[in-house]
Parts: C-alpha cells; structure tokens; sequence
C-alpha cells in the first residue's frame, strides 16, 4: 500500500506505528514518533551478509531485508572506519571538519569540536542533538574513534599517541558525546584495536568488574599478541605498537560484543520501564567484525551452558565473528519484540567501510566472497572500498502495516550519513546552511515516493582511506583523482562495475572528464574545508 509524503507525516502525528497503523483504528491521544535503531558494523562488506549472497549465516540481518528495503548502491562516507564514523553522526564528508583522514584516538581532539573549538562557530551538530531537540532520548554504544581530551596524572591533555599509556584513568575523557547529543554512552573509546582498552561510560572509566576503582590500579601495560585465556574466549591484543598499551586487568576483546549487546539491550529495558511515552535513538557502533577475531566460545556469557556457541561455529574466526555481529543484532530485534516495540521502530543497518583485506581474513566456507564482483578492499578508492550493506526495515513485516515495503530493493545512489538528513526530515527540522552539508533524506526512498527519474543526489564524493585519493560520481560515471589533484581514471559502473576498463583516454569522454574533474576540485579542496559549498541541499520543513 502506497501513501505519499504529505499523508505519511500527517500519520506519524495521529497514529502509533504498529500493526494496526494504517487502518486509523487506533489514535493516540498524544503524538507518538518512532523510536530508531541505527547499526553500525565494523568491516562489514558488500558481499557479507546472506541477503547480499554472503554464505555465513546472518539470519537476523537478513530478517531486517526480508522484513524491510535492501539497498544496493550504498556508499559509507569514506573507505575507512574513523572518517565515516564522523560523518554518519554529522552528515557531512569527512573533511568537513579539517581532518579528511579521521579523528581516530583519544590523543586527537574531538571530531565535534575540532581543535577544542567548543564555540557555536567550531560546532559540527551531531545526530544525537538533532533527536534531542525533537523530544527522543539518546544512547550511543560500541566503538567510537572520535577523539576527545584525555588527561596524565598532572592533568595535562595528552596529544601525543605514544603517551596514551600515561593516561590517568581516574580523569576519564572530556569533550565526549555526553557534550555532542547523547543522553548516555558507553563505549571503547578507540575499538578493539587502540587503546585504551577499557570501558567508558559517560566520560568515567567504567572498570569490568564492578568492584575494582575507576583508577589507573585497575589497569596494566599490554603488548601486542594473546594475552588472556578466560573461560568464555580468547583475547589479543594486535595493534599496541611498540610502546605497551594500558587496559583494563578484565579487558578481554572476545567479550566486547556480549558487553555491549548486553548494555544496549538493558538500556532499552530501562527505557521503557521508565519512559515508555518517549522515543529513544540507539546508536549501535559494533566492534564487528574488526581484527582482533576473537569470538567468545558462548555469547550469552556463560561458557558452563552452550547456549550460542560462536567460536568454532562456522568454522573460522573471521567468519564467526560476522555470526557474532548477526547475534548482536538479533538480540536488540528481541529485546525491541519482547518490549512490543519492534512495530513501531525504524532499524537501520550498514557498515563503516568495505571488506577486509584476503590477508586478514579466514572463513569457513570457501565460497564466501565478502567484496562480491567490486574491485579492491577496505581503504581502497576503488567500489570494494565503500560499496556496503545499507537495510532499512520500519513496520511490522506486512505491506499493511509497515512504512517501508516488505522486502523491497533500492538501487538508488545513496551515502550511508543520509540517515542524518533522515531525522531531520523525520522530526521535522530545518537543517543548519553549514550542518549536514552533504546529506538527503531517504524517507521519499523508504516510503516509495521518490521519483524514479530523479536521483537522491546529483553527484557524490568517494574518499579513500586516509584522503589521499578520491573520486566523483555523477549517475554511473566515476572519475578517480589521484592526491595530486590528477584526474587518473574513469569507469561506467553500468557496463564495469568491478571497474576492470579505464576510460580515460576515450575521446568521446574528454568533456565529462574535464566537467566532473572541476566539480570535483570545487567541492574537495581540502584546504577550504570550511567555506566549500554544500554537495545537498539543506532540508527545510515545508
């Protein structure tokens, strides 16, 4: 069943979104907007997951798809995890904020306020404030690499990465997403794979047992190998470098995924036991499936009981961990269920980059392709390196009852920092001239209004990993431009799309090249990250 925009909002003011939605038997008494669950896998690829041909079992993702739409051109914001994660909470290109490579660590300031700049003018707006604004209440839980201020024992600010170790625990971080629109997080504030490996909470160093202080006699130095055997998994540490890491003394990666489905699951108990008339954002940032592939033996945490084996279950690490991730998500869609709110919560699944690299990874099925027919991997300019998962599921699985069709497909040109604009269009919000600067809406996609003449967006942006190379998009024409600034290469995705023939020297082609090349230097000058112009069009309420 079909509706167009204007009905659609006049919906989601007089009715809940549930099962009985669209016959308008049941009308609230109060406005009542959908909560949202937005997923974020770590190096998740194209071809990963079973709705997009993947062989590892991803039955609950693949729910999502079959419950929902499946896009198949999505782009994460850039080819690497720190880049894109502060473009999907800002909606705007990584180098909008001066740092196209990322803000990675807690040695470098926070995305949000660049440099320290906390002033209204050095503020990049993130999608936790857009919901707040709008009555929901927030939580962000997983893995950051978002910068922040941390502290030695002196109370100096730490910005030298091989200092990290000096961090005095007890001072916790500054300049977190409790500033930046989170009502609560809890986090690992580098991942898996940086330190500190330790718990966050709030800005507080949140120790693993409960009982040990929130200072640095809870933690100890770690170097790079497998350090920990515990009765539920195996640990290692894999990117310490040189200088030894600090961590907690019961930090164990292969419980990372139990701690943090276990936390977002309870917020959504709480929530509703306390504040069920109001709508939640949950921010879901998994450390799946980022090296160290460590998958816990049991994942309900209690190795005595096989339960969920996942170590061993699809016979190869990297492979169980993608089974993980799939157990993640399974549990909030359960925990949504058994709150009877799953109807009336809008999901949103993808990943921050491409696939891993072959060298990185082990799966059991041999089969298994987590890139597809895309060239090239994660980092890479190339589509291996951005092309992602993208699902949207918003209703109850039926056409009757759902906003988004029932295992419908999009093949519309989108970014996966859309979602940003998303809110706003779906709390009703007018968007800043300079936030959200390369974002649009996909309610028109997702309620099947969106013409099927007009893109989304008029062109896109690719960055690779750390910026050196990037690329422009327009409709299925992709021009590479090396880091020098060269136009190098040229692609139809509609005839190539694992971009094996360089157009380049084609004749025929010499005056696109030469307009998608200045379009490209007019929106991607990294050096006027902050006078360049919008790639979008701000949102305004009508």
């Amino acid at each position: 069943m079909k509706f167009n925009f204007s009905i659609l909002l006049l919906l989601l003011n007089l009715f809940s979104i549930n099962s009985n939605v669209f016959s308008q038997e049941q009308k609230l008494d109060h406005p009542k907007k959908p909560n949202v669950v937005f997923i974020l896998a770590d190096d998740v690829g194209y071809g990963d997951i079973g709705a997009y041909g993947g062989k590892v079992p991803t039955p609950n993702i693949d729910s999502l798809a079959q419950q929902g739409m499946l896009f198949t051109d999505a782009h994460s914001p850039a080819a690497l995890c720190a880049p894109s994660r502060y473009s999907l909470l800002t909606g705007s290109y990584p180098y909008r904020n001066g740092r196209p490579g990322g803000s990675w660590d807690v040695n470098n300031s926070s995305a949000f306020s660049v440099n320290g700049d906390r002033t209204e003018a050095g503020r990049h707006i993130t999608v936790g404030e857009i919901m707040q604004n709008a009555g929901y209440r927030t939580a962000f839980f997983g893995k950051m690499h978002l910068g922040g201020d941390v502290y030695n024992e002196n109370g100096e600010v730490i910005r030298e990465k091989n200092k990290l170790n000096t961090m005095d625990f007890s001072r916790g971080v500054g300049d977190g997403l409790n500033e930046h629109g989170f009502d609560y997080w809890l986090g690992l504030l580098s991942g898996i794979q940086h330190e500190p490996y330790a718990y966050f909470e709030n800005g507080n160093y949140k120790p693993i047992d409960p009982e040990d202080p929130a200072d640095n006699s809870s933690t100890h130095l770690l170097k790079n190998g497998f350090y920990k055997v515990s009765e539920n998994g195996l640990s290692e540490i894999v990117e310490a470098g040189r200088v030894p890491a600090r961590a907690d003394i019961n930090y164990d990666s292969s419980q990372a995924g139990i701690i943090l489905t276990n936390a977002a699951t309870n917020f959504i108990e709480q929530h509703q036991a306390e504040n069920s008339d109001q709508p939640f954002l949950l921010y879901f940032s998994s450390e799946a499936i980022h090296v160290p592939h460590t998958p816990p033996f049991d994942f309900d945490g209690d190795p005595s009981t096989i339960d969920e084996q996942v170590y061993g279950v699809t016979g190869a690490v990297t492979s169980d961990m993608l089974y993980e991730l799939d157990l993640q998500v399974g549990k909030i869609i359960q925990k949504l269920r058994e709150e009877h709110i799953l109807e009336n919560t809008l999901i949103i699944f993808t990943s921050d980059n491409g696939a891993l690299w072959p060298r990185v990874t082990h799966y059991g099925d041999r089969e298994h392709n987590n890139n597809g027919e895309l060239r090239d991997y994660k980092a890479s300019i190339y589509e291996g390196g951005h092309r992602v998962p993208f699902i949207a599921k918003w209703g109850d699985g039926t056409s009757a009852g759902s906003f988004i069709e029932p295992g419908s497909t999009s093949d519309e040109l989108i970014v996966g920092h859309d979602w940003v604009a998303t809110m706003y269009e779906l709390t009703q919000q007018n968007m800043k001239e300079d936030q959200a600067k390369d974002a649009v809406s996909l309610l028109p996609v997702f309620t099947g209004t969106q013409p099927k003449s007009q893109a989304l967006h008029d062109f896109v942006i690719y960055q690779a990993g750390f910026a050196y190379d990037g690329a422009i998009r327009q409709e299925d024409l992709v021009l590479m431009v090396n880091r020098d600034n060269e136009a190098t290469e040229l692609y139809d995705l509609s005839t190539d799309l694992g971009q094996e023939h360089n157009l380049i020297q084609q004749k025929k082609y010499r005056k696109t090249i030469q307009r998608l090349h200045k379009k490209f230097l007019k929106y991607n000058d990294h050096n006027n990250s902050t006078v360049e112009p919008r790639t979008t069009k701000a949102f305004r309420v009508k």
